[in-house]
């Protein structure tokens, strides 16, 4: 009985193994699954056995963890060792979550002291990033101790709080296995092994690193090599990336080819040598980079060369959000750059929050070669802060100061020139510039000018629609110097308004004469207006007296205008001179009008015929009441139809041509009182009454002014009488023969008088006089004929020094220099 209860027992048993063993893969996915779903973990696939040396086989597994796929296959096991024929893993991109993660802790993994050990043959990991499966093999040695061989050399030690290792990488591994059409990175080449420790909270990195990267712009190669030790932690919790690079030495050498780039041109050869070709550039701190904000502490960069090109680039407290770059970049920079060529460049400049400000100072010896000018002593220094630089729309401020000692430019020499310059841009886009120059003196040919200041200021709106810039300019020259004239204390108010042309007004003042200009240029056009307001004539006496140093003016006032288009070399003008009076020497004109039109074309000057009036002319003899008129043709300006009161009487002259060397002018006078002629030496106790008439032909040429052929003819009866002459009455006394024919014209009643007169250019004055009268006391009559001689320069030059008037005039403004 006993006997048959066991052998049911036993069947049953043995029956219950056998459905165990048959159902184990349902049975045991009922059991481990829910599990591993507490962890989760998804079960999805197991088929497993038992061997006949009772390992576990398992011939599939599937699993799965947040979204990240494992397929294990091939899998023997026991107590001592765990082997994997295939594995593959596939990377997928992290479900999105709202749940705020747990922070990390430091590891805890509470490693057995025995376990099996581990080999993975091959394992094959997927991802949407690699170009190729990364293929793996993993082998435990020993407990806990991994070495990672295939695609990638590694080597791992597992710790109850942390795991260690080291990395191999190439970019042959990277190049093969990263998923990018990056051209870029088809330069990069770089070895490198690693150190790694991971402890839950943080990783880190720090191996040797050997690198260069091969760039090619057109035909220019640049390249760039590091070595040295390389270093990185990264903090899960606070998310800190941070790189330490300061034990690497980078160094980037630029090719002969690279000058190609510079664009041609005079300038070029001077670029070239300032172009160093070998730079040496470091991170001496730690860069991190935390929730997208990257912070690169100091940045240096510096010429490597041999040949005098110093260039040092400094970049310190960098900050850039890569989320918002241009909007969070925060950074500031100091440049420095000495050649043979230029003496110092010096920028300093700060970025934060879209606002660039900074200062510089440039030092040259010397302009370069490939500039129009020469100058010496170079300096500029200056300071700027631009904002809103995200939005294109800079609002700020520039100032610079510039000054060179000499410079020669188009064949102008500039002395000791000083300018600053300051611009500015409001939101509203509203910009301003002016710049302020002065300088000591400049020189153009023949032409030189002395103290020279000037401002120059432009407003505009660089909004939307056409622009219009407001102008504004001042200038003031102590002295301006030139082989025909000196002009001094001038002073031009200018203003102008700039759009498709310009249209602008010029106050000028030049020697005290005052005057305003206006003209507007266009791509067609260039008409221009001059006025000149009313104003005394006494302004212009500095300019007079530069042509003749004896003239003076002594009242009077002028006004004109002048308009016409440059393009054309076309103008038209008015010019009214009223009540002028000027002093030449011991020559007085006094109350000289006119109003004179005309036209400039093409070089050619045109006057039309103008009436002028003269109301005196004090020169020995006072003329009165000149009239004329002045016209000018084709350059040739000349005077005609001239008449006017000499001596009570009249005279005409026929023209005379201004300017014209050899000439001649027809003078014809009438109604002389003989009495106010002969009275010119009032000395002379000679009597004269009556009226005389006549021609005088002037010739002019280059020695003088000459009278030939002249006559001088009695109008109706006159009278002479000698008394108290001491040239006659020496005459009567040495010839006393002639006694009784010379005292005939004592008393002589006049009835003919006819006279030839000649003119030398000394002066020399000589008349063939034949005279016939009658006597009444002695009742005889006369027929007499004489020559005279007088210097009648002479003559008039003492009738002008006892003009009373004339003397008044000369001391009042001779005296006064004006």
């Amino acid at each position: 009985m006993l006997k048959r209860v066991g052998l049911i027992m036993g069947a049953v048993l043995l029956g219950i193994v056998l459905l165990g063993y048959v159902f184990r893969l349902p049975l045991l996915q009922r059991a481990v699954a829910p599990q591993l779903e507490k962890a989760g973990v998804t079960l999805s696939c197991l088929d497993f056995s038992l061997t006949s040396k009772l390992n576990v086989y398992i011939q599939k597994a599937c699993l799965s963890y947040k979204n990240q796929e494992l397929v294990v296959e091939g899998v023997t096991a026991n107590t001592r060792h765990v082997e994997i024929k295939h594995a593959a893993l596939n990377v997928n991109p992290l479900p999105q979550s709202n749940k705020v993660s747990s922070p990390a802790t430091i590891l805890d993994l509470a490693l057995p002291e025995k376990r099996p050990t581990i080999t993975v043959e091959q394992l094959s990991i997927n991802s949407e990033f690699l170009n190729q499966p990364l293929i793996i093999s993993i082998n435990e040695p020993k407990l806990n101790q991994f070495v990672v061989n295939g695609d990638l050399s590694a080597s791992a030690t597992l710790y109850n709080n942390k795991v260690q290792g080291q990395l191999k990488v190439s970019d042959e591994l990277l190049k093969q296995l990263l998923k990018t059409d990056n051209e870029l990175l088809n330069g990069l080449s770089f070895n490198t092994a690693q150190a790694f420790s991971f402890n839950g909270v943080e990783a880190s990195l720090a191996g040797n690193l050997q690198a260069q990267y091969d760039y090619k712009i057109q035909s220019c190669d640049i390249t760039n090599s590091s070595k040295g030790v390389l270093s990185a932690t990264y903090n899960l919790n606070s998310q800190n990336l941070e790189f330490d690079l300061s034990k690497l030495k980078n160094n980037v050498k630029l090719s002969n080819n690279c000058q190609s780039l510079i664009p041609e041109g005079d300038y070029k050869a001077f670029a070239v040598k300032q172009l160093p070709l070998n730079w040496h550039w470091a991170l001496p701190r730690p860069i991190s980079l935390v929730d997208n904000n990257l912070t690169l502490p100091l940045i240096t960069l510096k010429s490597n060369e041999q040949t005098g090109q110093e260039v040092d680039i400094t970049f310190t407290d960098t900050f850039i959000n890569i989320a918002t770059p241009l909007q969070s970049a925060r950074i500031q920079l100091k440049a420095q750059l000495h050649t043979d060529d230029i003496n110092a460049v010096v920028l300093n400049t700060q970025l934060e929050n879209a606002q660039l400000s900074g200062n510089y100072d440039i030092a040259l010896t010397a302009l370069s070669e490939f500039l129009p000018a020469d100058a010496n002593n170079v300096k500029a220094h200056g300071d700027f802060t631009l904002t809103q630089l995200v939005d294109s729309k800079p609002v700020g401020k520039v100032s610079t100061t510039f000054s060179f000692d000499k410079a020669v430019a188009y064949g102008t020499t500039i002395n000791t020139y000083t300018g600053k310059l300051v611009a500015s841009m409001s939101e509203k886009l509203d910009a301003n510039v002016v710049l302020k120059s002065e300088f000591k003196g400049a020189q153009y040919e023949e032409y030189k000018l002395t103290d020279i200041n000037n401002t120059l200021s432009a407003k505009a709106n660089l909004g939307v629609g056409e622009l219009f810039a407001h102008l504004a300019a001042n200038t003031q020259i102590s002295t301006l110097t030139s082989p025909s004239i000196d002009l001094e204390n001038i002073n031009v108010d200018s203003k102008g308004l700039q759009s498709r042309a310009l249209e602008a007004s010029h106050h000028v003042f030049v020697n005290g004469v005052e005057l305003v200009a206006n003209h507007h240029v266009s791509k067609v056009a260039h008409p221009f207006e001059v006025i000149i307001p009313q104003q005394s004539v006494l302004s212009l006496n500095s300019l007079v007296s530069q042509f003749e140093p004896l003239a003076q003016l002594t009242q009077g006032e002028f006004n004109g205008r002048i308009s016409g288009d440059v393009n054309l070399q076309k103008a038209n003008f008015n010019l009214t001179i009223d009540d002028t009076s000027a002093l030449y020497n011991d020559y007085l004109a006094n109350q000289f009008s006119a109003q004179l039109s005309g036209q400039y074309d093409s070089g050619q000057l045109n006057v039309e015929p103008t009436t002028f009036n003269l109301n005196e002319l004090r020169a020995g003899a006072v003329v009165n009441n000149i009239n004329g008129k002045i016209k000018v043709v084709n350059n040739s300006a000349q005077a005609f139809d001239i008449s006017g009161n000499v001596f009570d009487g009249v005279f005409e002259l026929d023209k005379y041509t201004l300017l014209k060397s050899q000439q001649t002018a027809n003078v014809t006078f009438k109604d002389i009182d003989a009495s106010k002629l002969i009275t010119l030496d009032d000395k002379s106790g000679i009597t004269l009454t009556g009226r005389l008439k006549g021609w005088l032909p002037l010739h002019f040429s280059d020695s003088g002014v000459e009278v030939t052929n002249g006559n001088l003819l009695n109008q109706g009866e006159g009278k002479l009488i000698i008394s108290n002459n001491t040239a006659f009455d020496s005459v009567m006394q040495q010839q006393q023969e002639l006694q009784p024919v010379l005292s005939l014209l004592k008393n002589l009643d006049i009835q003919k008088l006819n006279s030839t007169v000649a003119l030398n250019s000394d002066g020399w004055l000589n008349l063939g006089v034949n005279l016939q009268g009658f006597n009444e006391p002695q009742q005889q009559q006369v027929n007499f004929n004489y020559n005279h001689e007088e210097n009648v320069f002479t003559l008039l030059r003492a009738l002008r020094l006892s003009d009373e008037i004339t003397q008044k005039v000369e001391q009042q403004y001779s005296q006064k220099g004006n």
